[in-house]
Order: structure tokens, then sequence, then C-alpha cells
């Protein structure tokens, strides 16, 4: 998973079992700053097809669910692992496939955007491998927007790695992924926050002590950690990350992160600060095989 700034995580020899959940919705809702400071989700693809995915930038629909400060215009790109710009939107209107961009979100489940309005989307085929999404505000503007990827379709594929950097605030500007688990069966993750193993790939300003937690489609939470190695399985952690690509966190780091078996249904993911501390984290959720 190739997230920024050197910040990655080797899937490409990721092998995945056929478990009948799958990921097939991932989102985060975060404050999209300037510079190293935009929300910047990353996700891998597994398989030898293609698959197609509806993705978008959020801004101003989300006033009517009453979020403050959402980002008045933003503007989306998609990167693949080698740096490329593969596909960028700024106005989803602006497509030239607006009606089908309208039609399949209501295909997927995600809530309509205005005509004409600022929020971005397109849909895209690709292949697999690891992708970025960058989200930032036309000229240099700032607000809370929120990124998604939804499974349109596939083909011998699926996604199996979600990731996102942003800035960590507090209140309700921490850093908020979302993830749908699609199927008849649990899924086993490892779910991560990440903050001071950052500094190792150069990221400035990281978040010393993040905290984290899992909350079902109830508002009930699920899961939480607050340090990895307090676990009662650190062991098995360390050696579920180096399974699935993941970096290796250092034995005692503020870092955190567990393994959760999940059934079929929509989750949150909360990443914070421990005391209102901000800074620089890492979200990430990994399939286990």
């Amino acid at each position: 998973m190739v997230v920024a700034n050197g910040v990655a995580s080797d899937s490409t020899n990721l092998t995945v079992a056929a478990p009948t959940g799958r990921l097939v919705n991932i989102s985060t809702r975060a404050q999209v700053g300037i510079g190293g400071n935009i929300l910047i989700p990353g996700f891998v693809i597994s398989g030898s097809g293609t698959e197609t995915l509806l993705i978008r930038g959020d801004g101003p629909s989300l006033t009517a669910f009453g979020v403050a400060g959402a980002l008045a215009q933003p503007s989306l790109s998609v990167f693949n692992s080698a740096g490329t710009m593969i596909a960028s939107n700024t106005g989803w209107s602006t497509n030239a496939n607006p009606t089908q961009i309208a039609s399949v979100a209501v295909q997927v489940g995600a809530f309509a955007f205005a005509a004409g309005s600022a929020d971005c989307a397109l849909i895209s085929a690709l292949p697999a491998g690891a992708y970025t999404v960058q989200i930032s505000g036309v000229n240099n503007t700032t607000g809370v927007a929120l990124a998604e990827v939804y499974e349109v379709a596939s083909s011998g594929t699926r996604l199996v790695n979600i990731s996102t950097r942003a800035q960590v605030g507090t209140g309700p500007n921490i850093i908020i992924p979302g993830f749908e688990i699609s199927g008849n069966s649990t899924e086993k993750l490892l779910v991560r926050a990440d903050g001071p193993s950052l500094t190792q790939f150069g990221v400035t300003g990281v978040l010393a002590q993040p905290s984290l937690s899992i909350f079902n489609s109830a508002g009930t939470s699920v899961a939480s950690n607050t340090g990895w190695g307090t676990n009662s399985n650190p062991t098995l952690i360390t050696s579920t990350a180096s399974s699935v690509g993941a970096f290796a966190l250092t034995p005692g780091s503020a870092d955190s992160a567990q393994i959760v078996d999940l059934p079929a249904g929509a989750y949150t993911m909360q990443v914070s600060g421990v005391n209102n501390t901000t800074g620089v984290a890492l979200a990430e959720v990994y399939e286990v095989p």
C-alpha cells in the first residue's frame, strides 16, 4: 500500500483465500488541510481481473448531515502505485457521464449529490494493484471532506486493504474511516492506527499517541486499543501484519492495532489523539486471509 511521502506497505505478494465476506465500501471523513495535510486514502485490489469502482470526494453535500466547516470545493485525484495520476475530477457534473454516476450511486447505496454541486465523483475500472486517492481544496481551501470508494463490479478481484493518512484534530475533526462488509460469514481484519511509526518514513508532525476504536452501525463500540503492545496477542498482531504486507510496528510503540472478526455490516473506525492531542496519523484496515 503506497500512501504518500514514502509511507508504504508491500502488498504485491498478498494472496487471499475465498471467504464469502468481502470489503465492498470504504470511506474516510477528515479535515482537509494543504500540502502534506490533504486527505490521502489508499486501497489495494487483489486478484487478476478488473475492479470497477465509484470514487467520490464529498464536501458541500456534508452540510445536509450537520457537518460544520465542510470543504466548499474539493478536488479528487487517483494515482497508481507508480505515482501516475490515472483519473481526476473537480465537480461531479463536469464528467461526461453524470447520469451514470448518479444511477451507480443509487445502485451501491451512496447518498445522492445535488445536481451541479461542487462534490466530486468518477467511475473507474482498475486492474489489481495499489492506489491512492487525494482530496484537496481548490485554491488551497480547507475544510472537512469525505472520501468514498464503492465496489460496483468485480472480475476475479476484491478490495483487501484500505488506509488513510490525514491530520487528526479534536472533536469532529478526528479521522473517521468507514467500511462495509458484505456476505454471509465473518471477516477477519487487522486494523491499525499508526502515529509514531510514521517518522521512519519522513512524516513530520505525527500523532504521538493515537487511540483506535471501531463502532458498528448501531454506534456500539466493538473493539478498541491504545498501544498495540497492550493487547493480549501482540505476537499474533506482528505475524499477521507480516502476512498481509503491513510494515512492522516497533515493540512497545504507541501505535495502536487489533485483530477483529466482524460479521457483515457497516462499521466506522475512529482515530483520535490521547488527551486531545493532534498530529498526522495513518488508519489502516487489512483483510486477513
